[in-house]
């Protein structure tokens, strides 16, 4: 059974932002925020820009498009209206914007939630935002027993979660249920496929078995949604406009065997040797 979609507005978000469709599209922001690869590394960027603002940001990016945004809050919005939505919760600060740090012709921006700047403000108007992976109010006013924690996890390289430094009981838990697992299996997949489609220039669908399968056993052996990008980037880069390769942008050569050398390759081409080649095809 399809999973049915679900859009929750939160009345701390209504208060922050001033607009329940503002609020809307934050907290799909928010809750695809904790689903990034590395959460952990995210957490501690956040914590280390506590006390150091201009502190770049390279974890915890999300790629959606607008057109996905407007499905998945169900708001059924032109991708303009989306994206002036989007643009509000930037110059707010909630969120941080990007380009493709790799692909130079990927126009579709990432987004990243700022969440000292979206609890500082919170708090300000005396609310916290609730129902997160890890407790905020925490993170943000840490005891000296935690920061202490948070040093000597750093000093000695430890690899555990350091997400869970701020955890307590009331912090909602991983979800490990099959059934839970299955279903946002069925998404990355569907996300997997929708990607594959955009930037390849596709039409394949989701409810290929055999898709499905390629994508699962990529997920049983650890791999994220955001491997999957990459290598569809990195050989859509490569292959996209050679009429002899583009053909291998489809799941059975992406997603298979060779899954991880396609991930770990560097891209040959860059977007200024792309449209020319584009050019002399013309030509």
């Amino acid at each position: 059974m399809e999973k049915l979609k679900r859009s929750v507005i939160k009345e701390e978000l209504i208060a922050l932002t001033g607009d329940y469709k503002l609020a809307i599209v934050l907290n799909q922001m928010i809750y695809w925020s904790q689903y990034v690869k590395h959460f952990d590394q995210f957490i501690e960027e956040e914590g280390l820009r506590r006390n150091d603002p201009n502190l770049e940001p390279s974890k915890g990016w999300i790629y959606k498009t607008a057109e996905e945004l407007s499905s998945e809050t169900m708001m059924k919005v032109t991708p303009k209206t989306m994206r002036d939505y989007l643009s509000k919760l930037v110059d707010n600060g909630w969120l941080d914007e990007r380009k493709n740090p790799t692909i130079g012709w990927d126009h579709t921006k990432q987004y990243r939630v700022n969440l000292i700047k979206l609890q500082s403000d919170l708090l300000e108007m005396g609310y916290v935002l609730q129902d997160y992976k890890i407790n905020l109010q925490d993170f943000m006013h840490p005891t000296e027993e935690k920061l202490q924690m948070e040093g000597s996890k750093r000093k000695k390289g430890s690899g555990e979660n350091f997400a869970m430094i701020f955890q307590n009981e009331n912090t909602i838990p991983e979800i490990t249920t099959e059934i839970t697992t299955e279903i946002t299996t069925k998404d990355t997949v569907a996300e997997i496929v929708a990607y594959l489609n955009e930037k390849a220039l596709k039409n394949f669908q989701v409810n290929s078995r055999k898709t499905q399968e390629l994508v699962r056993a990529r997920i049983r052996e650890g791999y994220h949604l955001e491997d999957f990008q990459q290598v569809i980037d990195n050989k859509c880069s490569d292959w996209l406009l050679d009429k002899k390769m583009s053909k291998f942008l489809r799941p059975e050569t992406l997603f298979g065997t060779k899954f991880e050398a396609y991930l770990n390759e560097q891209s040959i081409t860059n977007a200024a040797n792309d449209f020319d080649s584009y050019v002399k095809g013309l030509e």
